[in-house]
Parts: C-alpha cells; structure tokens; sequence
C-alpha cells in the first residue's frame, strides 16, 4: 500500500516524486448570500497509473483566524497497477490542517 500523503506532497510541488505527468483544473465562482464563493477542481495524472482529483472551496467572508477556514477534498480515482492508495479520500476544513496532515505523514 502507498500513501496519499506522498501524492498530495507532489500535488503541493513539496516533492518530485511520484511524477505527475497532467494535470487539468477548471475553476467557477458565485455568490453566496452576499460573499464570492471560489471552487477549483484538479485532476492529476501520475507516471505509475494513479489518478487523483483535488477539489477546493472557499468563500470571501472576513476571517480573524490565522488560518482561514475551506473545504479541501483529495480523492483516489484510479489505483495504480501494483498499490493500492490509503486512504482512499482524505479532507481538510483548512490549509493549516492540510500542511498538519502532510507534514506529519511525510516526515523523515
């Protein structure tokens, strides 16, 4: 089995492996009661087979945290031929807890 942290380390560009190989992302923005919503959807393509979609929404009303809350999504779509990726889908209600996450599934 393979982690989706070391997945994710290459989707945030903190690692050059695995190799992605394409990536497409589409993005769409509305207004909602009064504040502008951001969505962006990504797809990544690696090198060994595995396809991840990352999706990320968050909206513009004013935050006094430091670590403004959104909605990030990692999800497996396609298993590459020889591991299986765990878990499976993983999501995050800010960037701290997603950097949290990462740094404490990659560290040496």
């Amino acid at each position: 089995m393979e982690s989706l942290a070391h997945y994710v380390a290459a989707i945030l560009q903190n690692s050059p492996e695995p190799v992605i190989t394409r990536h497409e992302t589409q993005r769409q923005s509305w207004i909602d009661q009064g504040y502008e919503v951001k969505q962006q959807q990504s797809t990544y393509w690696f090198a060994n087979g595995v396809v991840i979609r990352r999706e990320q929404e968050q909206d513009s009303f004013p935050s006094a945290e430091l670590c403004a809350e959104c909605w990030i999504c990692y999800q497996v779509l396609e298993h590459g031929p020889r591991d299986k990726i765990t878990p499976e889908r993983q999501t995050f209600a800010s960037s701290c807890r997603e950097q949290f996450w990462l740094a404490y599934h990659c560290a040496p």
